[in-house]
């Protein structure tokens, strides 16, 4: 177990706590982590036009994203807060970034019913292409982005769903290598809306595949083709052919309490807690645990088992070090390299409930003795969700 400084420059820390630990060089995300950055991020916010502008690619500048995406991924912004912040926007720019939100809380339901299980296809059984992955090769659209994802820790919307569209319905790639690699890298990464993302692409989510061509890089990043030494020999004119081979029946119980958490602050036992310990789904000052114990110690542990499977890229350390300096500059704070299950073995702690496995996990062998509701958009669901509609017409927001 390493008791990581904080005083150090991040460079310093990753070459001195998580050496062997990364899957590259160091390297800096284009966006910091940080309340103070979230929130800044949050006050500038502009979505005037996003829904015309939302899925274009190049040039840069061209973009809607409103980059508010990791700061919500690490609780630093919730997704209410960031729901009430564009209200004054004109209806169609609001309604279709509020979907967008609707979409990330959908995906956070169905990963905590479904959890490592996501990890197979949902609804719908995909079969895998008979292609041969050299037919793609020097794709400009493909290799620049993954070139962006690599440098800066991001992509858009858009290019997310060709890259998942192209590795699993074209090349006829394992589909879980190539979410790894996104999640590896991207600096909002989480499982349930990286996973979501590639079922609903494949169509194993919906039953309707995404396909991905040459129309939609020539419509929403045109310089990509202009730059391609396939431009008049590009492979990928026609959309992909996809056999959907059957439907998937599931039947999930959905127990609220096990898969979301307590709906109330729960005390599990009579001895108070001696600390906050908070996860990487909930590292913002809004953290329910955190801000009711405003006196606590705070703790935080890498967990060095899972980081040495994961192999995250430094951008996401980067950003995750950067988010716990400025909380050790507001109150104590101290960070680990170790094993979240040894060192909350027979310790009195208050945490707020992350409805992620590996939470789950831990907490069923080491109970909170004081354990707080997550910060939701949407109340719990007791049903397993086939679809994004029919999940949204049965939930009531937390608003």
């Amino acid at each position: 177990m390493s008791l990581i400084d904080l005083q150090l420059d991040n460079a310093e820390i990753i070459k001195k706590y998580f050496s062997g630990l990364c899957c590259d060089d160091f390297t800096y995300p284009f966006l910091s982590g940080g309340q103070s950055n979230a929130d800044n991020a949050l006050n500038q916010l502009d979505i005037n036009k996003y829904a015309t502008k939302r899925n274009n690619v190049y040039p840069t500048n061209s973009r809607g994203s409103s980059y508010l995406s990791p700061y919500i991924r690490h609780g630093l912004l919730s997704l209410s807060e960031v729901w009430r912040a564009v209200e004054k926007f004109e209806y169609k720019d609001r309604t279709k970034f509020q979907d967008e939100l609707l979409w990330q809380e959908f995906s956070r339901h169905l990963y905590a019913i479904i959890g490592k299980k996501s990890k197979k296809f949902l609804n719908y059984k995909i079969e895998k292409p008979n292609s041969n992955a050299d037919n793609y090769k020097n794709m400009n659209c493909i290799t620049a982005i993954e070139d962006e994802l690599e440098k800066t820790g991001y992509m858009v919307n858009q290019t997310r769903m060709w890259f998942a569209s192209h590795n699993s319905l074209r090349v006829g790639n394992d589909w879980n290598k190539y979410e790894d690699y996104m999640f590896q890298h991207l600096i909002d990464g989480s499982r349930f809306a990286n996973r979501l993302g590639w079922h609903w692409v494949m169509g194993s989510q919906t039953g309707k595949p995404y396909g991905f061509s040459k129309f939609q890089v020539e419509k929403r990043g045109p310089q990509l083709c202009n730059g391609c030494e396939l431009k008049y020999n590009c492979p990928i004119q026609d959309w992909p052919d996809t056999n959907i081979s059957g439907k998937i029946d599931h039947d999930f119980k959905v127990d609220e309490q096990k898969v979301f958490g307590p709906k109330e602050i729960k005390e599990n036992n009579s001895t108070p807690p001696s600390f906050v310990w908070i996860t990487g789904e909930s590292i913002g000052d809004s953290d329910p645990a955190m801000s009711y114990y405003y006196e606590l110690p705070v703790i935080f542990i890498f967990d060095k088992e899972l980081l040495s499977k994961l192999q995250l890229s430094t951008k996401r350390l980067n950003f995750l070090i950067d988010c716990l300096k400025e909380i050790n500059s507001k109150r104590e704070l101290q960070v680990y390299l170790a094993n979240p299950e040894d060192y909350l073995q027979n310790k009195n702690f208050a945490s707020t409930f992350a409805p992620v496995p590996k939470y789950k996990k831990i907490t069923k062998q080491n109970i909170p003795s004081v354990e707080f509701p997550a910060l939701r958009l949407a109340e719990p669901i007791n049903f397993y969700p086939t679809s994004f509609s029919s999940w949204r017409k049965k939930i009531k927001l937390s608003l």
